[in-house]
Protein backbone atom coordinates (compact mmCIF):
# COMPACT_ATOMS: atom_id res chain seq x y z
CA UNK A 1 0.00 0.00 0.00
CA UNK A 2 2.72 2.50 0.62
CA UNK A 3 4.81 1.90 -2.27
CA UNK A 4 1.37 2.19 -4.33
CA UNK A 5 0.83 5.76 -2.39
CA UNK A 6 4.77 6.11 -3.06
CA UNK A 7 3.93 5.69 -6.84
CA UNK A 8 1.11 7.61 -6.60
CA UNK A 9 2.34 10.87 -5.32
CA UNK A 10 5.67 10.86 -7.65
CA UNK A 11 2.84 11.23 -10.33
CA UNK A 12 0.96 13.97 -8.84
CA UNK A 13 3.82 15.86 -8.17
CA UNK A 14 5.02 15.03 -11.77
CA UNK A 15 1.83 16.49 -13.33
CA UNK A 16 2.28 20.00 -10.80
CA UNK A 17 5.67 20.43 -12.35
CA UNK A 18 4.67 19.90 -15.88
CA UNK A 19 2.01 22.64 -15.10
CA UNK A 20 3.45 24.92 -13.67
CA UNK A 21 7.29 24.57 -15.29
CA UNK A 22 6.56 23.00 -18.36
CA UNK A 23 8.54 19.41 -19.75
CA UNK A 24 11.58 21.30 -21.22
CA UNK A 25 14.99 19.44 -19.52
CA UNK A 26 13.24 16.77 -17.60
CA UNK A 27 14.04 14.75 -20.61
CA UNK A 28 17.37 13.24 -19.21
CA UNK A 29 18.91 9.73 -20.65
CA UNK A 30 21.00 7.60 -18.50
CA UNK A 31 22.89 4.90 -20.29
CA UNK A 32 20.77 6.37 -23.91
CA UNK A 33 17.43 4.44 -22.61
CA UNK A 34 14.49 5.91 -23.06
CA UNK A 35 12.26 5.49 -19.82
CA UNK A 36 8.23 5.31 -20.06
CA UNK A 37 8.19 8.43 -17.90
CA UNK A 38 10.71 10.10 -19.89
CA UNK A 39 8.69 9.14 -22.78
CA UNK A 40 5.75 10.92 -21.81
CA UNK A 41 7.55 14.36 -20.84
CA UNK A 42 9.17 14.02 -24.25
CA UNK A 43 5.93 13.99 -26.19
CA UNK A 44 4.23 16.75 -24.46
CA UNK A 45 7.54 18.45 -24.92
CA UNK A 46 7.25 18.00 -28.91
CA UNK A 47 4.22 19.40 -28.72
CA UNK A 48 2.22 15.71 -30.16
CA UNK A 49 0.24 12.64 -28.69
CA UNK A 50 1.67 9.80 -30.22
CA UNK A 51 -1.80 8.57 -30.65
CA UNK A 52 -4.61 11.26 -31.18
CA UNK A 53 -8.13 10.53 -29.61
CA UNK A 54 -9.50 10.62 -33.52
CA UNK A 55 -7.34 7.68 -34.18
CA UNK A 56 -8.65 4.92 -32.22
CA UNK A 57 -12.29 5.23 -34.01
CA UNK A 58 -13.90 2.23 -35.54
CA UNK A 59 -12.74 2.31 -39.33
CA UNK A 60 -9.24 3.50 -38.26
CA UNK A 61 -5.86 0.86 -40.01
CA UNK A 62 -4.84 -0.17 -36.83
CA UNK A 63 -1.51 -1.01 -38.39
CA UNK A 64 -1.20 2.50 -39.92
CA UNK A 65 -2.06 3.99 -36.32
CA UNK A 66 -0.06 1.74 -34.46
CA UNK A 67 2.78 2.18 -36.32
CA UNK A 68 2.24 6.80 -36.40
CA UNK A 69 2.25 6.63 -32.90
CA UNK A 70 5.68 4.53 -32.58
CA UNK A 71 7.22 7.03 -35.21
CA UNK A 72 5.90 9.93 -32.42
CA UNK A 73 7.70 8.51 -29.85
CA UNK A 74 10.90 7.75 -31.79
CA UNK A 75 10.86 11.15 -33.25
CA UNK A 76 10.87 13.36 -30.53
CA UNK A 77 13.62 16.21 -31.30
CA UNK A 78 16.32 18.24 -29.15
CA UNK A 79 14.74 20.84 -26.96
CA UNK A 80 14.86 24.06 -28.03
CA UNK A 81 15.14 22.97 -31.89
CA UNK A 82 12.72 24.52 -34.50
CA UNK A 83 9.09 23.07 -35.68
CA UNK A 84 8.58 21.21 -39.35
CA UNK A 85 7.24 24.23 -40.47
CA UNK A 86 10.80 25.65 -40.38
CA UNK A 87 12.10 22.96 -42.73
CA UNK A 88 12.04 24.47 -46.33
CA UNK A 89 14.46 21.29 -47.46
CA UNK A 90 11.48 19.00 -47.15
CA UNK A 91 11.13 18.31 -51.16
CA UNK A 92 15.04 18.32 -51.62
CA UNK A 93 15.29 15.92 -48.81
CA UNK A 94 12.86 13.61 -49.96
CA UNK A 95 14.14 13.46 -53.23
CA UNK A 96 17.61 12.74 -51.92
CA UNK A 97 16.45 9.97 -49.76
CA UNK A 98 14.48 8.32 -52.12
CA UNK A 99 17.38 8.36 -54.79
CA UNK A 100 20.10 7.12 -52.70
CA UNK A 101 17.83 4.20 -51.30
CA UNK A 102 17.08 3.51 -54.63
CA UNK A 103 21.21 3.11 -55.48
CA UNK A 104 21.98 -0.60 -56.16
CA UNK A 105 25.74 0.30 -55.16
CA UNK A 106 25.34 1.28 -51.82
CA UNK A 107 28.72 1.50 -49.97
CA UNK A 108 29.42 -0.09 -47.10
CA UNK A 109 28.44 2.32 -44.40
CA UNK A 110 25.29 2.11 -45.56
CA UNK A 111 25.25 -1.57 -45.85
CA UNK A 112 25.14 -3.05 -41.64
CA UNK A 113 27.92 -5.23 -41.48
CA UNK A 114 26.45 -8.60 -41.20
CA UNK A 115 27.60 -10.40 -37.72
CA UNK A 116 30.74 -12.58 -37.82
CA UNK A 117 28.75 -15.05 -36.71
CA UNK A 118 25.62 -15.08 -38.09
CA UNK A 119 26.48 -17.73 -40.72
CA UNK A 120 27.16 -20.52 -37.91
CA UNK A 121 24.20 -19.47 -35.70
CA UNK A 122 22.05 -20.48 -39.06
CA UNK A 123 23.84 -23.41 -39.81
CA UNK A 124 23.41 -24.73 -35.95
CA UNK A 125 19.58 -23.78 -36.05
CA UNK A 126 19.00 -25.42 -39.34
CA UNK A 127 20.25 -28.43 -37.77
CA UNK A 128 17.77 -30.74 -35.71
CA UNK A 129 20.31 -31.92 -33.85
CA UNK A 130 21.89 -29.16 -32.57
CA UNK A 131 21.05 -28.27 -29.19
CA UNK A 132 20.88 -24.94 -27.18
CA UNK A 133 24.26 -25.75 -25.85
CA UNK A 134 25.69 -25.88 -29.50
CA UNK A 135 23.88 -22.37 -30.24
CA UNK A 136 25.44 -21.08 -27.17
CA UNK A 137 28.97 -22.60 -27.56
CA UNK A 138 29.14 -20.17 -31.24
CA UNK A 139 28.40 -17.00 -28.77
CA UNK A 140 31.30 -18.09 -26.57
CA UNK A 141 33.81 -17.56 -29.26
CA UNK A 142 33.76 -13.60 -28.45
CA UNK A 143 33.99 -12.72 -24.78
CA UNK A 144 31.99 -8.86 -25.82
CA UNK A 145 28.65 -11.26 -27.21
CA UNK A 146 28.84 -13.39 -24.01
CA UNK A 147 28.51 -10.62 -21.88
CA UNK A 148 25.44 -8.93 -24.02
CA UNK A 149 24.18 -12.33 -23.87
CA UNK A 150 24.20 -12.86 -20.04
CA UNK A 151 23.25 -9.12 -20.41
CA UNK A 152 20.18 -9.58 -22.16
CA UNK A 153 19.87 -13.57 -19.95
CA UNK A 154 19.63 -11.36 -16.94
CA UNK A 155 17.07 -8.93 -17.93
CA UNK A 156 13.20 -8.56 -17.42
CA UNK A 157 12.13 -9.56 -20.91
CA UNK A 158 13.94 -13.19 -20.15
CA UNK A 159 15.27 -13.29 -16.45
CA UNK A 160 12.89 -16.32 -14.43
CA UNK A 161 14.60 -16.65 -11.11
CA UNK A 162 15.71 -13.54 -9.04
CA UNK A 163 19.00 -14.86 -8.62
CA UNK A 164 21.84 -13.26 -11.60
CA UNK A 165 22.47 -15.80 -14.46
CA UNK A 166 26.82 -15.90 -15.07
CA UNK A 167 27.38 -18.81 -16.87
CA UNK A 168 26.50 -19.49 -20.75
CA UNK A 169 25.36 -22.68 -19.43
CA UNK A 170 23.15 -21.55 -16.72
CA UNK A 171 21.52 -19.04 -19.09
CA UNK A 172 20.87 -22.05 -21.64
CA UNK A 173 19.03 -24.33 -19.09
CA UNK A 174 17.10 -21.53 -17.81
CA UNK A 175 15.75 -19.92 -20.81
CA UNK A 176 15.44 -23.09 -23.80
CA UNK A 177 16.48 -23.64 -27.21
CA UNK A 178 13.63 -21.20 -28.48
CA UNK A 179 14.75 -18.63 -25.51
CA UNK A 180 18.32 -19.13 -26.32
CA UNK A 181 17.54 -18.54 -30.14
CA UNK A 182 16.39 -15.18 -29.78
CA UNK A 183 18.80 -14.04 -27.15
CA UNK A 184 21.55 -14.66 -29.51
CA UNK A 185 19.69 -13.41 -32.27
CA UNK A 186 19.46 -9.83 -30.45
CA UNK A 187 22.84 -10.46 -29.11
CA UNK A 188 24.36 -10.51 -32.64
CA UNK A 189 22.36 -7.85 -34.21
CA UNK A 190 22.43 -4.91 -31.17
CA UNK A 191 25.70 -4.10 -32.04
CA UNK A 192 24.96 -2.76 -36.21
CA UNK A 193 22.20 -1.52 -35.00
CA UNK A 194 23.23 1.67 -32.77
CA UNK A 195 22.85 5.02 -34.41
CA UNK A 196 23.79 8.15 -33.31
CA UNK A 197 21.03 10.67 -34.06
CA UNK A 198 21.54 14.23 -32.15
CA UNK A 199 18.38 15.35 -33.96
CA UNK A 200 16.16 12.78 -32.44
CA UNK A 201 17.77 11.61 -29.11
CA UNK A 202 15.72 9.07 -28.13
CA UNK A 203 15.03 7.38 -31.68
CA UNK A 204 17.76 4.42 -31.75
CA UNK A 205 16.71 2.96 -28.19
CA UNK A 206 12.82 3.25 -28.71
CA UNK A 207 13.49 1.11 -32.68
CA UNK A 208 15.64 -1.41 -30.73
CA UNK A 209 12.93 -1.65 -28.23
CA UNK A 210 10.72 -1.77 -30.64
CA UNK A 211 12.56 -4.39 -33.05
CA UNK A 212 13.05 -6.53 -29.82
CA UNK A 213 9.55 -6.90 -28.79
CA UNK A 214 8.78 -7.68 -32.47
CA UNK A 215 11.35 -10.34 -32.51
CA UNK A 216 9.37 -12.39 -29.57
CA UNK A 217 6.14 -11.33 -30.90
CA UNK A 218 6.74 -12.87 -34.54
CA UNK A 219 8.09 -15.72 -33.15
CA UNK A 220 5.18 -16.37 -30.85
CA UNK A 221 2.65 -15.79 -33.47
CA UNK A 222 4.77 -18.02 -35.76
CA UNK A 223 4.71 -20.98 -33.29
CA UNK A 224 1.09 -20.23 -32.13
CA UNK A 225 -1.16 -18.98 -35.10
CA UNK A 226 0.36 -19.17 -38.58
CA UNK A 227 2.50 -22.34 -37.58
CA UNK A 228 5.88 -20.78 -39.06
CA UNK A 229 9.46 -21.29 -38.64
CA UNK A 230 9.76 -19.23 -34.96
CA UNK A 231 13.58 -18.47 -35.92
CA UNK A 232 12.52 -17.03 -39.61
CA UNK A 233 10.12 -15.00 -37.63
CA UNK A 234 11.91 -13.65 -34.68
CA UNK A 235 14.65 -12.50 -37.90
CA UNK A 236 11.63 -10.52 -39.68
CA UNK A 237 11.53 -8.62 -36.08
CA UNK A 238 14.92 -8.07 -35.72
CA UNK A 239 15.66 -6.85 -39.46
CA UNK A 240 12.48 -4.36 -39.66
CA UNK A 241 14.12 -2.59 -36.46
CA UNK A 242 17.56 -2.55 -39.01
CA UNK A 243 15.98 -1.41 -41.74
CA UNK A 244 14.41 1.53 -39.92
CA UNK A 245 17.41 2.41 -38.39
CA UNK A 246 19.28 2.82 -42.17
CA UNK A 247 16.39 4.50 -43.46
CA UNK A 248 17.12 7.31 -41.00
CA UNK A 249 20.90 7.33 -41.47
CA UNK A 250 19.90 7.51 -45.61
CA UNK A 251 18.27 10.74 -44.28
CA UNK A 252 20.89 12.11 -41.67
CA UNK A 253 23.30 11.69 -44.39
CA UNK A 254 21.00 13.74 -47.07
CA UNK A 255 21.07 16.65 -44.20
CA UNK A 256 24.71 16.93 -43.73
CA UNK A 257 25.15 17.06 -47.24
CA UNK A 258 22.59 19.77 -47.59
CA UNK A 259 23.58 21.80 -44.78
CA UNK A 260 19.98 20.66 -42.77
CA UNK A 261 20.91 20.82 -39.55
CA UNK A 262 17.97 18.51 -38.39
CA UNK A 263 15.56 16.71 -40.30
CA UNK A 264 11.63 17.62 -40.30
CA UNK A 265 9.53 14.72 -38.23
CA UNK A 266 6.95 14.58 -40.74
CA UNK A 267 9.59 13.53 -43.17
CA UNK A 268 11.18 11.23 -41.49
CA UNK A 269 8.06 9.55 -40.52
CA UNK A 270 7.02 9.20 -43.62
CA UNK A 271 9.99 7.79 -45.44
CA UNK A 272 9.86 5.19 -42.51
CA UNK A 273 6.29 4.16 -43.39
CA UNK A 274 7.48 3.66 -46.88
CA UNK A 275 11.20 2.57 -46.81
CA UNK A 276 11.40 0.42 -43.43
CA UNK A 277 10.66 -3.04 -44.58
CA UNK A 278 12.13 -2.66 -48.26
CA UNK A 279 15.14 -1.58 -46.59
CA UNK A 280 14.84 -4.70 -44.07
CA UNK A 281 14.28 -7.11 -47.46
CA UNK A 282 17.84 -6.07 -48.76
CA UNK A 283 19.99 -6.32 -45.55
CA UNK A 284 18.30 -9.61 -45.36
CA UNK A 285 18.96 -10.77 -48.91
CA UNK A 286 22.96 -9.54 -48.15
CA UNK A 287 22.94 -11.51 -44.95
CA UNK A 288 21.65 -14.09 -46.42
CA UNK A 289 19.43 -14.84 -44.29
CA UNK A 290 16.77 -17.74 -44.51
CA UNK A 291 14.47 -17.20 -47.85
CA UNK A 292 11.73 -17.49 -46.14
CA UNK A 293 12.85 -13.66 -43.58
CA UNK A 294 13.75 -12.29 -47.35
CA UNK A 295 10.07 -13.38 -49.19
CA UNK A 296 7.91 -12.17 -46.22
CA UNK A 297 10.12 -8.62 -46.10
CA UNK A 298 8.88 -7.96 -49.58
CA UNK A 299 5.12 -9.37 -49.60
CA UNK A 300 4.86 -7.31 -46.71
CA UNK A 301 1.45 -8.60 -46.09
CA UNK A 302 -0.14 -11.83 -46.85
CA UNK A 303 -0.37 -15.35 -44.92
CA UNK A 304 2.24 -16.79 -43.44
CA UNK A 305 5.40 -15.57 -41.59
CA UNK A 306 4.41 -12.29 -43.35
CA UNK A 307 0.99 -12.17 -41.47
CA UNK A 308 3.23 -12.58 -38.42
CA UNK A 309 5.34 -9.94 -39.06
CA UNK A 310 2.14 -7.29 -39.66
CA UNK A 311 1.09 -8.50 -35.94
CA UNK A 312 4.32 -8.40 -34.16
CA UNK A 313 4.95 -4.66 -35.00
CA UNK A 314 1.79 -3.74 -34.51
CA UNK A 315 2.01 -5.74 -31.07
CA UNK A 316 5.60 -4.45 -30.32
CA UNK A 317 4.21 -0.59 -31.17
CA UNK A 318 1.00 -1.56 -29.03
CA UNK A 319 3.46 -2.48 -26.39
CA UNK A 320 5.71 0.33 -26.28
CA UNK A 321 2.49 3.14 -26.72
CA UNK A 322 1.06 1.94 -23.19
CA UNK A 323 4.43 1.44 -21.45
CA UNK A 324 5.11 5.66 -22.53
CA UNK A 325 1.10 6.37 -21.22
CA UNK A 326 0.07 7.38 -24.83
CA UNK A 327 -2.98 4.60 -24.98
CA UNK A 328 -4.43 2.38 -22.18
CA UNK A 329 -4.17 -1.88 -22.68
CA UNK A 330 -7.73 -1.51 -23.12
CA UNK A 331 -7.62 0.91 -26.29
CA UNK A 332 -3.97 -1.34 -27.96
CA UNK A 333 -5.80 -5.04 -27.48
CA UNK A 334 -8.97 -2.98 -28.85
CA UNK A 335 -6.61 -1.71 -31.82
CA UNK A 336 -4.78 -5.63 -32.64
CA UNK A 337 -8.16 -7.57 -32.43
CA UNK A 338 -8.66 -5.38 -35.93
CA UNK A 339 -6.24 -7.11 -36.91
CA UNK A 340 -7.46 -10.56 -39.00
CA UNK A 341 -6.40 -14.26 -38.23
CA UNK A 342 -5.61 -14.04 -34.73
CA UNK A 343 -7.79 -15.70 -32.58
CA UNK A 344 -8.32 -13.49 -29.34
CA UNK A 345 -6.68 -16.57 -26.74
CA UNK A 346 -3.26 -16.70 -28.90
CA UNK A 347 -3.30 -12.23 -29.18
CA UNK A 348 -3.97 -12.53 -25.19
CA UNK A 349 -1.26 -14.94 -24.63
CA UNK A 350 1.31 -13.03 -27.15
CA UNK A 351 0.09 -10.09 -25.45
CA UNK A 352 0.71 -11.32 -21.73
CA UNK A 353 4.96 -12.46 -22.90
CA UNK A 354 5.38 -9.23 -25.02
CA UNK A 355 3.81 -6.65 -22.43
CA UNK A 356 3.98 -8.88 -18.91
CA UNK A 357 7.47 -7.51 -18.33
CA UNK A 358 9.48 -4.70 -19.16
CA UNK A 359 11.70 -3.79 -21.67
CA UNK A 360 15.32 -5.38 -22.38
CA UNK A 361 16.63 -1.45 -21.94
CA UNK A 362 14.68 -0.41 -19.11
CA UNK A 363 16.34 -0.70 -15.12
CA UNK A 364 15.36 -2.73 -12.65
CA UNK A 365 13.47 -0.44 -10.48
CA UNK A 366 11.70 1.40 -12.67
CA UNK A 367 11.02 -1.90 -15.15
CA UNK A 368 9.45 -3.61 -11.81
CA UNK A 369 7.01 -0.10 -11.76
CA UNK A 370 6.35 -0.47 -15.14
CA UNK A 371 5.05 -4.04 -14.77
CA UNK A 372 3.28 -3.06 -11.86
CA UNK A 373 1.43 -0.64 -13.60
CA UNK A 374 0.95 -2.66 -16.89
CA UNK A 375 -2.47 -3.77 -15.75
Amino acid sequence: MSRAMGVIGVMLVGAAVLALLGVIGLVRHRRAVVQPSRGRAAAAQAGATAVPAAALSPGTDPVAVLQAGLHTLALVPRSGDAADAAAPHTVELRDAVTASLLARDWSAKHLPRRPQLLPQLIQTVNDSDASARAMAAIISQDPVLTGNLLRIANSPVYRVQARPVETLQRAVTLVGTDGIRQIISAVLVQPVMQLQCDAFPQFSAVIWEHALLASRAAADHARTVTHEDGFAAQWLGLTQGLGAALVMRHLLDACAQQSVAAPPRALAADLLDSWTLPVASRIAAAWELPKAVHDALIRQSGSGLAASLRFARAAAAASLLCRHGQIGQVQALALLEQLDGTPPHALQWIWRRVHGRAVETLDGEEAELEVAGAG
